[in-house]
């Protein structure tokens, strides 16, 4: 497969470190996804994005002559393009009617003293 700038393609990780994901390409290219180009958000933890065996489409930002390597990005792709086989694995809770209720039942109350203590303070 022949690679150019600005072109989408899907790659695969095989590495991550804690500044890049490292992916492979088709024909056994290699390339450099960095931190820097997965979101303009700050990023406490690259595996939120991509894991080892992740499948993502990226964009081609360079292509180094001396050996194809290519370097890409994530946050350039358009969002009607975006492809990512990564699931952080995380759901959200479930609840079930009543959890909350010991809250609702304390809310007023917590309410009233929380409004006492303003109306103390600017009475000072």
């Amino acid at each position: 497969m022949k690679y150019e700038v600005g072109q989408l393609v899907v790659g695969t990780v095989n590495a991550v470190k804690p500044y890049a994901l490292f992916l492979t390409f088709e024909d056994n290219v290699q390339g450099l996804l960095h931190i820097s180009e997965i979101s303009d958000a700050y990023i406490r933890d690259i595996e939120k994005y991509g894991t080892m065996g992740d499948r993502l489409k990226v964009l081609i930002l360079s292509i180094d002559k001396t050996n194809g390597f290519l370097r890409v990005s994530l946050k350039n792709v358009p969002a009607e393009e975006a492809y990512s086989t990564h699931s952080n694995g995380r759901s959200a809770p479930d609840f079930k009617e009543g959890d909350f209720e010991p809250l609702k039942e304390k809310l007023p109350e917590s309410i009233d003293i929380a409004m006492q203590e303003i109306n103390d303070g600017e009475k000072k």
